[in-house]
């Protein structure tokens, strides 16, 4: 579904600004700049990056997903090293082994094979000028509907921290603009009628529990609700999980229970 022969021809991932990661509004302003533990890339986003590593619209983004296909697997004693390849371009992606580990149990090192699907968690740095992906996590791609899911994620959180990006900008210029210039998670001074990036103060009460949670599958909809329960019925609370999860500002994790922000990637 997903033709690796267009690395180098068209489509919406071949313009070089697509993802905001190069010449980023505001770039100067580092100090400033917001931080997200993860994010989903392409891998065009990682080989123009600058040696900072990679940067969504004035975010800096700590440790990269990215989905590609393996096109070449070496194995060394200490190390693994693959070439992956996306619609966007190819790169290396080095895994470090603990051998003692592998020679006991032989699971140290990933199940898959030379043009398999992974999905791969890692952070981006420069070797002699080059980009490689120093993998923490490879997991193999049994769903081809998760290739879809990847850059449709991609494209969703470029379009999100760009609408973020100006928000800052707007707020930076005029503060007044914007609820006195508190922050966007803060509640106060806000009545019932107020929002904060489209959410109301009580759905910003559930917002800020998910976005909070530190746990890579997130939090579950029972500890939200034990801290919760004395401030709204449990239907209010659900409808507005529902309500959040249908705008695409969280997204359900492990299964239906656990649930992340999609800005915490």
């Amino acid at each position: 579904m997903w033709n690796d022969q267009s690395v180098v021809g068209g489509g919406f991932f071949n313009s070089t600004n697509q993802f905001g990661n190069i010449n980023t509004p505001n770039q100067a302003q580092k100090s400033t700049r917001r931080a997200s533990r993860t994010a989903p890339i392409v891998i065009k986003q990682a080989l123009q990056c600058g040696d900072d590593g990679v940067s969504i619209w004035g975010t800096d983004i700590q440790i990269v997903s990215v989905v590609a296909r393996i096109r070449n697997i070496r194995m060394q004693s200490t190390k693994i090293t693959y070439i992956i390849q996306d619609i966007t371009g190819r790169m290396k992606a080095v895994l470090w082994i603990d051998q003692e580990s592998m020679e006991e149990d032989d699971k140290t090192a990933p199940k898959v094979q030379v043009n398999d699907y992974i999905q791969v968690f890692g952070n981006i740095k420069t070797n002699k000028g080059k980009k490689l992906l120093m993998a923490f996590k490879i997991i193999p791609i049994i769903d081809v509907n998760a290739i879809t899911f990847h850059y449709l994620q991609c494209i969703n959180n470029k379009v999100k921290m760009e609408a973020d990006s100006k928000k800052e900008n707007v707020a930076n210029n005029n503060p007044s603009s914007l609820a006195s210039g508190l922050p966007a998670n803060s509640m106060i001074g806000l009545n019932e009628n107020s929002s904060v990036n489209g959410l109301n103060p009580r759905q910003m009460m559930v917002f800020n529990l998910i976005r909070a949670s530190t746990l890579e599958q997130g939090i579950s909809k029972q500890d939200m609700f034990a801290t919760l329960k004395d401030r709204m019925a449990l239907v209010e609370f659900e409808n507005i999980l529902e309500w959040m999860c249908g705008e695409g500002h969280i997204y359900s994790t492990i299964d239906e229970e656990h649930f992340r922000a999609t800005d915490a990637f």
